[in-house]
């Protein structure tokens, strides 16, 4: 039996508790809307404009406009309403540094992206990749964004590309800061929630990938990962 997911989902509980918080992406900003597939994805997601939660968050957490490693996960209902989660985070875009990690200094410039490719059907691995719309705060504090998102809505156009093809528009994603009462939930798991056609690659590092949120998520006391409970720490 390989010991290395065990080993990480320890690593990643251990973290978590000792933060009190997930091991990266402590704190965000919790936000609902609609995503409207192009009609060449429709056949995933569904026609029309499907229901969307999402978080805007740090990975690290820095303080205040400190740049850091930024976050976007968001979780659509497809074709059957089941749930298909995305987790992204600010990368390299361009096929050479897809695989690095960057910091971003504004919500504004920040570039996400899946960082590990997927497979959607028979295509070649594929790049989940989102690009905000303009007008977004230019520093990276969750503060700003929280009292941006209450008057504003966000929106980000969301594209795959592939190794060696240009980027092929998926669909939009317009957000808006959620409603106390709007359910939200705390589980964006990628590695769970997809549709029976899409897998994430390569699957040994997925593996890994699962353990991770598994462990982040018992670090935190969080055990049904269905039950939808929020976080109560606030932005910062």
């Amino acid at each position: 039996m390989n010991p290395l997911p065990a080993l990480v989902r320890g690593a990643f509980d251990t973290g978590a508790r000792l933060r009190h918080a997930r091991f990266f992406h402590p704190r965000g900003v919790r936000l609902s809307g609609r995503f409207h597939a192009e009609p060449e994805f429709e056949p995933l997601f569904g026609a029309g404009e499907r229901a969307t939660l999402a978080r805007l968050s740090k990975g690290v957490g820095t303080p205040g406009g400190v740049p850091d490693v930024l976050g976007l996960a968001f979780r659509v209902l497809d074709r059957d309403e089941k749930p298909w989660d995305f987790a992204l985070a600010t990368t390299g875009q361009s096929a050479a540094v897809r695989l690095t990690l960057t910091l971003a200094r504004g919500w504004d410039s920040a570039r996400f992206g899946s960082l590990l490719p997927y497979r959607w059907g028979d295509s070649g691995p594929l790049w989940v990749l989102a690009e905000p719309d303009p007008g977004q705060p230019t520093s990276t504090s969750l503060t700003s964004l929280a009292r941006y998102v209450h008057e504003h809505q966000v929106g980000f156009t969301v594209s795959v590309a592939g190794l060696g093809s240009g980027r092929r528009k998926v669909g939009h994603l317009l957000l808006r800061a959620a409603d106390p009462g709007e359910h939200r939930t705390d589980f964006y798991d990628p590695v769970l929630n997809h549709p029976a056609e899409v897998a994430l690659l390569p699957r040994q590092v997925q593996r890994l990938r699962e353990s991770a949120y598994d462990g982040s998520r018992r670090g935190r006391g969080v055990e049904d990962r269905e039950t939808g409970r929020v976080e109560v720490n606030p932005p910062r």
